[in-house]
């Protein structure tokens, strides 16, 4: 698997389907899989924190998620040509883990949001096995949280705390997680409950979710900034050290 480096940062080439045509034999080895989404606010923070820039460095997929990636890649000529956005592989993973009859654990968002999670995944994925979950409201310590994990021993793990939390909260603990297979999942939780509605098909298409998500939300105006910060960085950045 060939590896780009924007911004500083090291992104996988690598698409949704050659990532679920490798997951079989991934699971049949006994390296654990951690899929971190790279997207453009990642790409501009992660160097603020230094656990967050190691578990990218070691993790053994690193996905372009969003078209912002892509675009920072053809900037510098670079063969990234498909996003892989962090809820389509999360539904893919579900759907894999529901033919399987394999089980899961969700770990993040507001209490009534995961809950819903549950609901939707249990109806719309029967043949999962939902192992635990526990919400990121909790009282528990970090390592009450592992234990309990450890105590079901799920296949998959969803965390969704949001940048960079999930992030650093890998970092500590899940090399110590008896689970195969890890995923950051920032808000997907709260598009799966329908706490949040996901872009209409347009934005989807044109890869523009990100705009739409923004403008649903004042809270997320802020990245309407970000991304044209995050070209004109990447960019820069790629210029400088080409010449080294």
């Amino acid at each position: 698997m060939k590896t780009e480096y924007i911004l500083g940062i090291p992104v996988d080439v690598i698409t949704l389907s050659d990532i679920m045509a490798e997951l079989p034999k991934r699971l049949a080895g006994q390296e654990k899989t951690l899929y971190l989404s790279i997207n453009p606010q990642i790409a501009l923070h992660a160097s603020n924190y230094p656990e967050v820039m190691s578990l990218i460095e070691t993790a053994s997929h690193r996905i372009p998620d969003g078209i912002g990636m892509v675009k920072a890649s053809q900037q510098q000529c670079g063969a990234i040509k498909e996003r892989v956005t962090g809820i389509e592989l999360m539904y893919q993973l579900l759907e894999y883990a529901d033919e399987k009859s394999d089980s899961l654990f969700l770990y993040g968002a507001k209490p009534e949001v995961i809950a819903d999670t549950v609901k939707v995944i249990g109806n719309d994925y029967p043949n999962i096995k939902i192992a635990g979950w526990i919400d990121g409201y909790t009282d528990l310590s970090e390592e009450e949280i592992v234990e309990s994990i450890n105590q079901v021993k799920p296949t998959f793990v969803f965390v969704a705390l949001g940048f960079p939390r999930q992030e650093q909260w890998l970092a500590r603990h899940y090399q110590a997680i008896e689970a195969r297979v890890f995923q950051d999942v920032g808000g997907s939780f709260d598009v799966i409950s329908g706490h949040v509605k996901r872009s209409p098909n347009i934005f989807i298409k044109l890869h523009l979710e990100w705009l739409y998500r923004s403008l649903s939300n004042p809270k997320r105006m802020y990245r309407l900034l970000e991304v044209p910060l995050f070209m004109y960085r990447s960019k820069k950045w790629y210029q400088k050290n080409k010449k080294h």
